[in-house]
């Protein structure tokens, strides 16, 4: 069998969405998120998206790789959303897909590679991944726990924290750059070994406010007397399913309640919308976040682990 891996090409996310959307249940994700993310790479080479290619010109594998580069910092790159058709895993795609992610983050200056696969339940095919992974020197490195809440099984709310006030993130639209501040300063606490927020206004504002996920009126921030102090956004499909992408409050305002509150109003909100489900991340290190997430009713679905080797 005749395997191409190639650059994804903007014809082939009509064929790759179905693909990608089925090998993770968990994830928000939108044919439109896709194009979106395919127009944006073609200006931006420390992103890459590959496609694995059979004889037919179907597409039957997918991955993506991000360069991270930061001052003062060794380059790495982390590779992510492996994707592979049912037919044809474990016939060495696996391996091919990682090794074309492999190249082209070490010819972006990669020291440093990271991968990232998941337990059956959030990635199928993640075991096979972690296998082929092991075969190539990988070690794992930390892991995060994928929680899932059905939103019919909410919590009542909580009372508000004195003093708070909740506005959406659309209240911000002429000018959201305290909500940047809050996102990169509450950022640098979370853990891993590469920082989830951008490192500049210039690039939170398209990656983050203009993504077509992020949804904005049920992402919020609290106000503390008037003062902006916490955040909780997320993405969503616009339909029935949305996903925790970052919740945070600054480090002098901690231990009040106020991401809890945030959040849980969020999900009320979410759940008056249309919304069903809803999935978050967690480093099993961040014992205060799983915390607000288990008061929440999130259950497990499983585990991503980070897997990581030297370049050359």
């Amino acid at each position: 069998m005749t395997i191409q891996i190639r650059a994804l090409a903007r014809d082939d996310i009509p064929a790759a969405f179905p693909l990608v959307h089925a090998a993770f249940p968990s994830m928000v994700l939108t044919e439109d998120a896709m194009l979106w993310r395919h127009d944006r790479e073609q200006t931006d080479d420390d992103r890459r998206t590959l496609v694995a290619v059979d004889r037919s010109g179907a597409v039957v594998g997918f991955v993506r790789t991000r360069a991270h580069r930061r001052e003062g910092e060794e380059t790495s790159g982390i590779t992510y959303l492996m994707s592979v058709d049912p037919a044809h895993r474990g016939t060495g795609v696996e391996d091919r897909l990682l090794e074309a992610a492999e190249r082209g983050l070490v010819e972006a200056g990669a020291v440093t590679l990271r991968v990232a696969a998941a337990d059956e339940a959030i990635q199928h095919g993640g075991p096979e991944l972690r296998r082929v992974l092991e075969e190539h020197g990988y070690e794992r490195s930390e892991s995060d726990a994928i929680l899932g809440l059905d939103l019919k099984d909410l919590p009542d709310l909580p009372p508000a924290p004195p003093g708070a006030e909740l506005l959406s993130w659309a209240d911000y639209e002429g000018d959201p750059r305290v909500l940047y501040d809050i996102d990169r300063i509450t950022a640098e606490d979370e853990p891993g070994p590469v920082s989830g927020a951008p490192q500049n206004y210039a690039d939170w504002y398209p990656d983050i406010w203009e993504h077509p996920l992020s949804d904005l009126d049920v992402s919020l921030v609290l106000l503390l007397d008037g003062t902006p102090v916490a955040i909780t956004c997320y993405v969503s499909d616009g339909d029935t399913r949305l996903e925790s992408s970052m919740t945070g409050t600054l480090r002098e305002y901690r231990g009040r309640g106020l991401a809890g509150h945030a959040k849980a109003v969020a999900l009320h909100r979410a759940r008056e919308r249309g919304f069903t489900r809803a999935f978050t991340g967690n480093s099993l290190v961040n014992e205060p976040m799983l915390a607000i997430n288990r008061k929440l009713g999130y259950q497990p679905v499983g585990t991503e682990d980070l897997y990581v080797r030297p370049a050359g």
